[in-house]
Parts: structure tokens; sequence; C-alpha cells
């Protein structure tokens, strides 16, 4: 089976690392027209040089925080201004902070909620009109393990997540109408930057590694192409069928 996203137009955003990296190279390799790859960090231009290169004017940035509606703004205006159309939404941003509920500020929780949650909300207030007007799209978000069963030291994080599976369930129901279809990856623990600082700040490193390897049944955590591989399937026509579904790709954690 070969996956083409073949004159699609995708938004895949927390692009300058990691999954969100891996999904911007995977779609574009799967001849997507064109990708915008939305991201806060400074390094996102440098960590998309070598796609860039390759690919032209089929990749387009937008640096911003997608806890704010300016963000979802203006990653819309720039899909519609370089490609006319949007036919693929990835809501893959997304930040943690590794303590108890009770340990956290009120504004490191807010600021967890608003980037993991609030962000699908102010990207679906902009994009989803594109895609009913369009005929049909499909959204993807990345969930977590964290979002169906309790982590220690996942205060906020946790209940970000399951508030981005319940939106996806939501969604998906709201938007079938409209040839919507919206889905949620659970990922387990990938190697990514993310949870290399999720490590540091457990503050006992080796044991935050131990404890996340050995609770998965396959004996080790994922990379970001094995999570985007999915990703671009999901984001094809072969998975028209799939709408509603939090998917869980977390080698096995969840299934103890």
């Amino acid at each position: 089976m070969i996956v083409s996203l073949k004159n699609k137009i995708a938004i895949v955003t927390g692009a300058a690392s990691g999954i969100g990296l891996a999904i911007v190279e995977q779609f574009l390799d799967s001849e997507a027209s064109g990708v915008i790859a939305v991201d806060i960090s400074p390094s996102l231009d440098d960590a998309l040089a070598p796609c860039k290169n390759q690919y032209g004017a089929r990749l387009q940035s937008v640096h911003g925080d997608v806890s704010q509606e300016s963000a979802a703004i203006a990653f819309t205006r720039a899909a519609l201004d370089h490609f006319g159309r949007i036919d693929i939404l990835v809501n893959n941003a997304g930040t943690h902070c590794t303590k108890a509920l009770h340990e956290h500020t009120p504004d490191e929780w807010d600021r967890v909620m608003n980037i993991n949650a609030k962000s699908v909300y102010w990207a679906a207030r902009h994009v989803i009109p594109v895609m009913v007007k369009n005929g049909g799209g499909v959204i993807l978000n990345t969930g977590s393990i964290s979002g169906v069963i309790g982590i220690p030291g996942q205060g906020a994080y946790a209940p970000s997540k399951g508030a981005l599976h319940q939106l996806t369930r939501q969604m998906a129901i709201e938007y079938a109408p409209h040839r919507i279809r919206v889905n949620a990856v659970g990922c387990g623990t990938v190697d990514t930057p993310l949870v290399h600082n999720a490590a540091k700040d457990s503050g006992d490193p080796a044991k935050f590694w131990t404890m996340l390897r050995d609770n998965h049944p396959i004996g080790r955590i994922a990379t970001p192409d094995e999570i985007a591989s999915f990703f671009t399937y999901l984001a094809s026509d072969h998975a028209s069928f799939f709408t509603g579904a939090i998917l869980m790709l977390d080698g096995g954690y969840s299934a103890k």
C-alpha cells in the first residue's frame, strides 16, 4: 500500500522538533502539495531548513504561540494565502510541567491547559469554517497515555490530554455531517525534547527513564518517525472510515 497525500494541504503545529518535525517531513515525502509548519520556537526555520531546501515553496513556516488566537489566525491565513485551501490540521503542539497537581502554580496550570487543549479550540475556530466550505477535511490531535491512565507527576499534563481526547470525540460528532474526520493518536513515550525536559524536571532522570521504559510492554520507547508514519496514514484517504477514535500507539502501555 502506498500512502499518498497528493494534492493535500496541511497545517502542523509544534513543528520545530520531535513528532511535529517528523510529521512535516513525512507529509512532504508523501507528496503533500503544501505544509504550514507552526511553532513558537526561534529555531523553527533552522529545524525546517533541510526540508525547505528539498521541497521549496511547498513548505512554509509560521512563528506563533498556539495558546493565543492570533496564532490560529496567522496559520489559517498563511495556508489560504500560499495554497488556497486546508485539508489537514495536526494539533501537535504541547508542553508539560512534571509536578503533582497541588504543586502547580496557577500560571503553570493555565500554560499547560492553554497550549495542550485550548489551542485546539482556537484552531477549530478558524480552520473548521474553511474545511466546511471546502467540503471536508481531517483533524488529527496528538494525545497521550496520560489522557487515559494515571502517571506520577502528570498533574496538569494528564487532565490536558484527557480534555484533548474528549475534544476529539466531540468534534468528530459535531463535524461528521461536513465530512470532517477527527481522531487522536494516544502516544506512549516518544524520544523527543519534551520528554527529555520532563526527565530533567522530575529530579531523578535515570529513575524517570527507567519507569517509562519498563512500563511499555514492548520494552522500549517510540521514535518520532514511528509516530509520524501513523499520522500520515490517518491523514490519507486510506483511513476514510476512522473518526472519533483515540488510537493508542503506546507499545502496549495502556493495555496492562
